[in-house]
């Protein structure tokens, strides 16, 4: 591109933008197709922001197989292998496929510019692991909308594309933690850019990323004092104005144990858990089985732990469990379960699970792992003082079959998408409020939106729908689900406390895991 001038203000450019825009499909309307060369584009899109910085909004409809960091099917190169053998192989796949991803994203960080890519593609594999390296390093956002259907997906794409231009987010950021006497930083994880040792810089942060930090002991710690944690950032609003701010965290120290226990964040335990597994398997080198062993052994060595030196008085045959942690290995079992370490897991579906698990704050890493299952066939009886105001949500079931009525609808909702099922014996009245239809087979598997109908119970439905997508500051890609469709595979493999092939049930995993720690006493 020209070294200037192609970066100019819209409010007094609006007309001369416009022209060009409308210009382009004419100027090219007679050029013959060649491959696809997206990353290629990218790239002059960060040569024009050098003098400025700001941000490259690259919507990709395809892989990109030709040009600068051309891609190939890698994942068709793997090994046809069992699912036993195919855990134990390295994911060579989920590295980026050139070296010039990773180069040009740390170039594009250094002018302080940010990539966000939006992945449009109406085939199967475009290389996520590859692409996604652009916004990992620059701090940007990825969105990916498995084949992409314009009539299912627009509503999504649009929403999506609004937040991340309207969202709470700054620019040109540098962060940097520090620590009292006796505490050190170990190190970062999340979607950043590092170039020095102590500072994290950000080309771009927005409220729907968090950034993880390892703390290390350097020292012994005074019991009964405190130890205190800042967090500075230094960046730019994108109103131009530079601002600081600091956190400051002081936590109490104890050399007892049982304290520890008490204070435990299962949440942020989980999401620390999903992080390393994330940064583990985009390097490339290591195999399933390897973070599966990882996770298990965190799991068990935590709980193994309390029962040792917090609750020696009981029996070593009975499975003891910290009030703060006792679904920890349920989380652990639905991190096994999840795309991102399932051995039947499409290759591009597992990096971009991956992907946002490495950046995405608690709240969004605890439903990955273990989602929500609401039973709403009841939310007018139930919340009928609330009428249609949300929250207070109504309450959830266990990820399991059993727990499905079959003349019941169920959302469930996992942070990324919202899966509707409706049972087979759903009584015809409920039918007509809620999806206007008269019998279940009447309803479009695959459906992307609810009926908005003037009734009670559609009425409660598509106002809880929205408050979860607000909850969410998403818009939840949404499918309807009925029983005996093909598609509710989907919906059965979230359910994870049920055997299937990801993995054993939830009862079979805890016996497992009292069985590894009753091994360490021995």
């Amino acid at each position: 591109p020209l070294p200037a001038g192609m970066a100019v203000p819209l409010e007094r450019n609006r007309e001369a933008v416009d022209a060009v825009l409308k210009q382009i499909p004419e100027m090219f309307a007679n050029n013959r197709h060649g491959a696809p060369a997206g990353t290629a584009a990218v790239k002059a899109c960060v040569e024009a922001l050098k003098p400025v910085g700001g941000r490259v909004l690259a919507f990709m409809g395809t892989q990109p197989t030709g040009g600068l960091g051309k891609l190939s099917n890698r994942a068709a190169q793997a090994p046809n292998v069992g699912a036993k053998e195919a855990e134990k192989e390295p994911l060579k796949y989920l590295a980026p496929a050139d070296k010039i991803y990773t180069k040009m994203a740390t170039e594009a960080a250094e002018y302080q510019v940010a990539i966000d890519v939006f992945l449009l593609a109406p085939s199967q594999y475009v290389d996520v692991a590859s692409l996604g390296t652009l916004p990992r390093i620059t701090g940007g956002s990825l969105y990916r909308y498995p084949a992409f259907n314009t009539q299912l997906d627009f509503a999504q794409l649009h929403n999506d594309l609004r937040w991340n231009v309207q969202r709470p987010q700054g620019l040109e950021a540098v962060m940097r933690v520090r620590a009292s006497n006796g505490l050190g930083v170990a190190d970062y994880g999340g979607f950043y850019c590092k170039r020095t040792p102590t500072d994290v810089d950000l080309p771009a942060l927005d409220c729907d990323k968090a950034i993880m930090c390892n703390m290390r002991y350097e020292e012994r710690l005074n019991d009964g004092g405190e130890a205190y944690v800042q967090c500075a950032l230094l960046y730019t609003t994108v109103r131009g104005e530079r601002r600081i701010r600091v956190h400051t965290m002081a936590m109490p120290i104890t050399s007892v144990l049982g304290n520890v226990f008490r204070a435990a964040d299962l949440e942020a335990q989980t999401c620390d858990m999903i992080r390393k597994v994330s940064a583990r398997l985009l390097g490339g080198s290591a195999s399933i089985q390897n973070v599966k062993d990882q996770t298990i052994t965190t799991t068990v060595n935590t709980l193994y732990a309390y029962r040792k030196f917090c609750a020696s008085n009981n029996s070593t045959g009975q499975l003891i469990l910290p009030e703060g942690l006792k679904v920890l290995p349920l989380y652990c079992l639905g991190l096994h379960k999840s795309p991102g370490m399932r051995s039947d897991a499409h290759a591009d579906d597992r990096a971009a699970w991956l992907l946002n698990g490495l950046c995405s704050p608690v709240k969004m890493c605890v439903p990955s792992v273990y989602p929500r299952n609401f039973p709403v066939h009841r939310l007018v009886d139930e919340c009928a003082a609330q009428g249609t105001e949300f929250p207070p949500l109504p309450p959830v079931t266990w990820l399991s079959a059993e727990k499905l009525e079959q003349d019941g609808v169920y959302v469930l909702e996992d942070a990324r998408e919202l899966l509707v099922w409706v049972g087979r014996q759903v009584p015809d009245a409920v039918l007509r409020e809620t999806f206007g239809v008269d019998h279940v087979d009447h309803i479009h598997s695959n459906a992307a939106a609810l009926k908005q109908l003037d009734t009670p119970r559609s009425k409660s439905l598509n106002a809880f729908v929205n408050c979860m997508r607000r909850m969410r500051s998403g818009y939840l890609r949404t499918r309807i689900l009925r029983r005996g469709d093909p598609a509710e595979a989907h919906f059965y493999a979230k359910l994870t406390e049920d055997r299937n092939i990801a993995g054993m049930s939830y009862v079979d995993f805890l016996c497992h895991v009292h069985r590894l720690i009753q091994n360490k006493f021995q």
